[in-house]
């Protein structure tokens, strides 16, 4: 315990909220006052590759390069992946050589036959990242602030460690372009890995109204199951974002088990950034891209716009039509049919003891 207090006091001094603010102080970004359209909303997802940062001027150059990006094209709304966080880790003295080590040390085949060794140093990393999860938690929210402030645009932060008492979550917040959290998601869904690292899943999906229209933001694991877009949709959303960060080798068969088929059940729009790259020997891959029902995309595909690869850099733009979202939902024969008597305790038969 008493190591982690080292490490959080470290932390805390690194990323100085002050420091940060200074920093944010420095961009003026110049661009004029943009009206937008209602019918026709831009929107920007992110991909990235994971880049180990030794000061937090260097994430925040990372983070503006992006919303500085996405602004110019005209976007209402940027989002970011999964474990928007992992950069700052690279603060941490002799971490790099750590990550050079491990990244080279394991290859694909050997993480997908190892048959023991997945929860050792779980104790360790747990402490970890109770640690570190304040002091980063409070760094990216002034920072996502600051910017979506300065760029006039909505930010959803991508998701980081939140520490409240009874532990750590895995969860984002959504930013409006005054500055201002609106709201906070946890994660839902874990992954295996998650919870040997001790994360708690959340119990709760919010919905937030935004000027774009009604959005909920679930990660990545949520997506594998039906019932999180089906709550979505009947809370009354529109547009569904959902941050990745795939720790396993990039398979186009094995990526269509989420947002994709998500979108067209419940005919939503969705948004899915997505991290990549290697971490201490954990690879990350997935493409970002934007979906809709096929009936309003150009290639009857579902897909409004993609990253060409699952790796790398990218920024996808693309622009959504709610009126074109309505009206669909309006002409398909089967959208909102309902099995009244099979869902009345469904969700509550579902998840009763998880």
């Amino acid at each position: 315990m008493e190591m982690g207090r080292v490490i959080e006091c470290y932390f805390n001094r690194k990323l100085n909220p002050k420091r940060i603010k200074k920093y944010l102080e420095e961009i003026n970004p110049n661009l004029g006052y943009r009206e937008r359209d209602q019918d026709h909303i831009v929107v920007s997802c992110v991909q990235r590759s994971i880049k180990l940062v030794g000061r937090i001027e260097e994430y925040i150059d990372l983070v503006d390069s992006f919303i500085s990006q996405a602004a110019k094209r005209g976007s209402g709304l940027i989002v970011f992946p999964e474990y928007n966080f992992f950069d700052l880790l690279g603060i941490l003295p002799g971490i790099r050589s750590i990550n050079a080590y491990l990244n080279k040390k394991f290859s694909p085949a050997e993480r997908n036959n190892s048959t023991d060794g997945s929860n050792k140093g779980n104790a360790f990393l747990q402490e970890f990242f109770f640690s570190v999860a304040k002091p980063i938690q409070n760094a990216i929210e002034i920072i996502m602030g600051g910017l979506a402030r300065k760029y006039r645009i909505y930010v959803y932060t991508g998701s980081y460690l939140i520490r409240e008492e009874d532990g750590l979550y895995n969860g984002g917040a959504i930013i409006s372009p005054q500055g201002e959290i609106l709201g906070v998601q946890k994660k839902l869904h874990l992954t295996d890995f998650e919870e040997g690292l001790g994360i708690k899943r959340g119990d709760f999906l919010n919905v937030f109204q935004l000027d774009i229209g009604k959005v909920a933001c679930p990660i990545c694991m949520d997506a594998t199951y039906f019932e999180t877009f089906k709550l979505a949709r009947s809370l009354g959303c529109d547009l569904v974002i959902l941050p990745i960060a795939n720790n396993e080798e990039y398979n186009l068969f094995r990526a269509l088990r989420g947002i994709w088929p998500r979108v067209q059940e419940s005919y939503v729009f969705g948004l899915k950034p997505s991290l990549n790259g290697w971490l201490c020997g954990l690879h990350f891959t997935g493409k970002a891209g934007i979906f809709a029902p096929l009936e309003i995309t150009d290639r009857k595909d579902g897909i409004i716009s993609m990253a060409k690869k699952d790796e790398g850099d990218f920024m996808i733009t693309g622009r959504i039509n709610l009126k074109d979202l309505y009206r669909v939902r309006q002409n398909d024969e089967y959208y909102g049919d309902v099995n009244t008597e099979f869902e009345k305790n469904y969700f509550i038969n579902t998840y009763k003891g998880v």
